[in-house]
């Protein structure tokens, strides 16, 4: 079968995290992998924007589009369009927002939803119609019948570890590589070590896509992935790759035996830095360059209020540890729609005097499908999922909208600048970094971008001057 597998387009607005990063469609990569009899191609519509020439060059008989919830108007165009132009070829919907809430997708241009991890679906999805067999007995997938309705499958999982999951087809995005980013690393290498995550922030999506199961790579198989990169820098995906010191000493000393130069860029949990900063150490000796820092709070009220089972202290800890290790931050923090003013300016204090040197604000936002909607629904002020990217209030603030928007952004205004100037003599950053750093401030540190895309204000926007 000729299979295309798509990674939609979003148009973030004037602001928008993919100006700190554009990782590559590695679910995309790991679905081709799977579907080795087949010729599969992936069209990165933030990189290559040619969908009709890419039908009309390649016939898919099958489309696969991906989608997280700020996506999913993006998909559904997409797929509304691959229906007028390709009628013959059977669509298909997953990701993160189609397990969660599978039903904005049931739809005359959708004709199956994969629920639940591709791996586990697609292949035998691939399978039926390759053979003409029904679709019935494909797991997790819910499906439109000859008669239009959708019909829903039994969902399964099995118990396997992710090296039973063939490499990723990064050969099919060979073309976007130099389009990939991680801060100010380009091109980047993504690999997921892991799936899943133990915790249960009440914000995130995480823990109920996998449905509180996680699994990870062996060191060897990691080791395979990235002797597979050909790039300076590598990500590691994971939510909190620090999980399991076992394995990640092990793949630390892999990679020291082996000689791999390469430097590193890592998401990780406070408390795991704290429980084994011998692995921090390690890992700075190898060229950890980066961690992305779930910190979310600064004190153990708000760590409390998002359930994130930790504490302040911890947090501390965790960035004592990495500034000891020569390990740049950088620091994730939510602010909450019920804030003062005073609240914004302790963390603005907060952020200078903890020397994190790039920092991402997130607003509190119920997802769709995470248990903090499910608690909030009824408060949120919109349903447009254009809304929902985690920098706009979908929830009423305490203080005028306005006066928010002004507290978020300031944020980003003239950050202590003496950890720039200390991590340039020493060699950690250059000047290149401290101009990505200086663009990426000035474009999230005006308040009346963020109005655009407000469920109040935007209507509004114009007034501003956005």
């Amino acid at each position: 079968m000729r299979i295309l597998l798509i990674q939609p387009d979003f148009d973030p607005g004037p602001v928008g995290f993919r100006l700190v990063a554009t990782p590559e469609p590695l679910a995309l990569e790991l679905l081709a992998g799977m579907v080795p009899g087949h010729e599969v191609r992936v069209l990165d519509l933030r990189v290559d924007p040619n969908l009709e020439r890419t039908l009309a060059d390649f016939d898919p008989e099958l489309v696969a589009v991906t989608a997280l919830t700020t996506e999913v108007y993006a998909a559904r165009e997409i797929l509304k369009k691959v229906k007028q132009l390709s009628p013959e070829a059977f669509t298909a919907v997953g990701g993160h927002h189609a397990t969660l809430m599978p039903e904005d997708f049931q739809l005359p241009g959708v004709d199956a939803i994969c629920q639940g991890e591709g791996e586990f679906v697609f292949p035998q999805l691939v399978e039926a119609l390759h053979t003409g067999q029904t679709l019935r007995e494909v797991p997790n997938l819910i499906w439109r019948d000859a008669d239009g309705q959708f019909i829903r499958n039994k969902r399964w999982v099995p118990q396997t570890g992710d090296d039973l999951i063939p490499a990723p087809r990064r050969d099919l995005v060979a073309e976007y590589r130099h389009a990939y980013s991680w801060l100010w690393d380009k091109p980047d290498t993504a690999i997921a070590t892991g799936r899943g995550c133990p915790y249960r922030c009440n914000f995130c999506s995480v823990w109920e896509f996998y449905q509180g199961r996680t699994r990870q790579m062996s060191a060897a198989r990691v080791l395979e992935e990235i002797r597979a990169a050909r790039t300076r820098h590598v990500t590691f995906l994971d939510d909190n790759f620090l999980l399991n010191a076992r394995r990640e000493t092990e793949i630390a000393d892999r990679i020291e035996a082996e000689g791999i130069r390469v430097h590193w860029g890592m998401e990780c949990r406070a408390d795991s830095i704290v429980r084994h900063p011998e692995l921090v150490e390690r890992w700075a000796g190898i060229g950890l360059e980066n961690v992305l820092l779930g910190l979310e709070g600064i004190s153990d009220e708000a760590l409390k209020n998002v359930n994130k089972q930790s504490t302040a202290r911890t947090n501390d800890e965790a960035i004592r540890i990495l500034r000891a290790n020569g390990v740049l931050i950088w620091g994730a923090f939510i602010v909450d729609p019920g804030w003062t003013a005073e609240q914004f300016q302790a963390l603005r204090g907060y952020i200078d005097e903890k020397w994190i040197t790039h920092i991402q604000v997130t607003v509190l936002t119920p997802l769709p499908g995470t248990r903090l909607y499910r608690e909030r629904q009824a408060e949120l002020l919109t349903d447009d999922y254009t809304c929902f990217d985690t920098l706009h209030a979908v929830l009423p603030t305490r203080l005028p909208r306005e006066q928010f928007y002004q507290q978020l952004a300031a944020l980003y205004v003239k950050p202590n600048l003496e950890p720039i100037e200390h991590y340039l003599r020493e060699g950690r950053i250059t000047m290149e970094t401290v101009r990505f750093g200086h663009h990426v401030y000035r474009q999230f540190s005006r308040w009346q971008a963020y109005a655009e895309r407000d469920p109040i204000l935007g209507r509004q926007a114009a007034l501003y001057g956005v």
